[in-house]
């Protein structure tokens, strides 16, 4: 139970600093807390999608990242604290709902796939 509470803290505190940053949680799964730009929350946004990629993304996610390993590293689970590795990958990705049942946004490519082995490999607490 404590667990699940401190994770629960965390992750509030990661969606205020989300939105902070007018980024999007694309999803947690587990200890895993996605995030993209707001731009892959609007992938049939034509408009959106068409306008040129807004350099500020790239430092705001730095930033964003520094944040969440902050906020991670004041949160302890039974006298352990919390560690975070973050991997961050600039790219191109493809979106979709995707199933009928529990159907969710899914984002696709080797971007999403890249920043994940980074992340699995980083060192604890490094972007």
């Amino acid at each position: 139970a404590d667990v699940f509470e401190t994770l629960d803290v965390v992750f509030e505190k990661f969606d205020d600093a989300v939105a902070r940053y007018g980024m999007y949680k694309y999803q947690h799964v587990g200890d895993w807390y996605i995030i993209t730009c707001p731009r892959a929350a609007m992938p049939f946004d034509r408009a959106v999608q068409e306008r040129p990629y807004p350099g500020m993304y790239y430092r705001k996610m730095c930033q964003l990242a520094s944040e969440l390993v902050c906020i991670a590293k004041m949160q302890k689970i039974e006298d352990m604290q919390l560690g975070l590795k973050v991997g961050i990958h600039c790219g191109a990705a493809a979106g979709a709902v995707i199933g009928r049942h529990r159907s969710f946004y899914c984002v696709y490519g080797d971007t999403t796939n890249t920043a994940a082995r980074m992340c699995k490999y980083a060192e604890v607490n490094k972007i």
